[in-house]
């Protein structure tokens, strides 16, 4: 299965879509998205900042709005800091980095992780995509689950829609039980699922009404 990965058009100047675009086990769609500069199999959004504009973020007070609209656009979330915000052009506390950082894991309740450089961040990319596909198989299909061939090409056919991953898939079936109930559910009813939010249930209401 190809691993599906949103970015925003802005990324571009990073060279990460390029380098995600020669791998072969990458479905890449460069796009404009309401929040963040990557979504990963429909589910997970990341905020990419370099060192400098991490730094940048919090001297302009813009850096926890960013968080705020990456959560309510996707269930789950990371921030990716590339390269080392303790040297930077900005002459900033360390302990005000610190603060920002724990901030960011403690009050906003957002991981973060550090990459050294662009080849880095593809790496994390790639190895978050694998990781959430392989767990999404396993809540799919648990050890003692044996699943029917309708049941595996409803999942299949919820994944062809918008917005809507592998785990998501999993989550809308286990909600309304079949895909029929899926298809009629209103947007009231489809944002009771975790990781559907305002954004999303306009694409999945539009895709599926037409």
């Amino acid at each position: 299965m190809l691993i599906s990965i949103q970015a925003d058009h802005r990324e571009n100047a990073s060279g990460i879509p390029q380098l995600l675009s020669e791998n072969t086990e990458v479905l890449l769609s460069v796009c404009t998205l309401p929040a963040g500069d990557y979504i990963i199999n429909g589910t997970i959004g990341i905020e990419r900042k370099s060192a400098e504009d991490f730094i940048q973020s919090i001297i302009s007070n813009h850096l926890f709005d960013q968080i705020a609209r990456l959560k309510r656009s996707v269930s789950r979330t990371l921030l990716i800091v590339e390269g080392n915000p303790y040297s930077t052009a900005h002459k900033m506390l360390p302990s005000a980095i610190r603060g920002a950082v724990l901030s960011v894991l403690i009050s906003w309740q957002v991981p973060a992780i550090f990459s050294k450089n662009k080849e880095n961040t593809v790496a994390l990319l790639l190895a978050i995509a694998r990781q959430d596909m392989n767990i999404s198989t396993h809540i799919a299909a648990p050890k003692n689950y044996r699943p029917k061939k309708t049941v595996s090409r409803q999942l299949f056919f919820l994944q062809g829609i918008p917005g809507v991953g592998p785990a998501l898939a999993v989550r809308l079936m286990e909600k309304f039980g079949n895909l029929k109930v899926v298809v009629n559910a209103t947007e009231e009813e489809l944002r009771s699922v975790e990781g559907i939010g305002r954004n999303k249930v306009k694409k999945i209401s539009g895709f599926i009404n037409g």
